[in-house]
């Protein structure tokens, strides 16, 4: 099983945890549901790859991702892929989540890990951004 976890900074603000559930719950929607014929060639391969996605935090909020990974591999994950939701590469994403991964893998060495780029580091993020914002422009009078 191939699952794919989404973690988050966390907060103690209830209503964060669950736009991060809500955004899981929406990938795991478009993964299941992508048909052959909308799909690029280099898209085709992410239909049905993902058997499961989930969500996890690195403080103020549950679950941890120690818990995501206990959780995914008891339900049968041979492979994890970390998405780091964060802007910036600060100590979460240079440090704490590959020593998470890492001691994961020492945990659970029949299970493949590997963490992706950050939402900041994805190349064209720029673009998303210049899309909403153009949405608030109003005409000059």
């Amino acid at each position: 099983m191939n699952a794919l976890i989404i973690v988050a900074h966390g907060s103690r603000n209830k209503e964060s945890a669950q736009q991060v559930a809500a955004l899981c719950q929406k990938v795991s929607g478009k993964v299941q549901n992508l048909s052959d014929k909308n799909l690029s060639d280099k898209n085709r391969y992410a239909r049905n790859q993902f058997d499961i996605v989930a969500h996890a935090f690195l403080q103020f909020a549950s679950p941890s991702l120690e818990e995501t990974i206990e959780d995914l591999v008891q339900r049968g994950a041979g492979r994890i892929i970390v998405f780091p939701f964060f802007i910036a590469a600060g100590s979460h994403l240079l440090k704490d989540i590959p020593e998470s991964i890492k001691r994961a893998g020492k945990t659970y060495p029949g299970v493949d890990f590997s963490i992706t780029r950050h939402l900041g580091g994805i190349d064209a993020i720029e673009d998303l951004i210049i899309k909403e914002v153009v949405t608030h422009l109003k005409p000059r009078t």
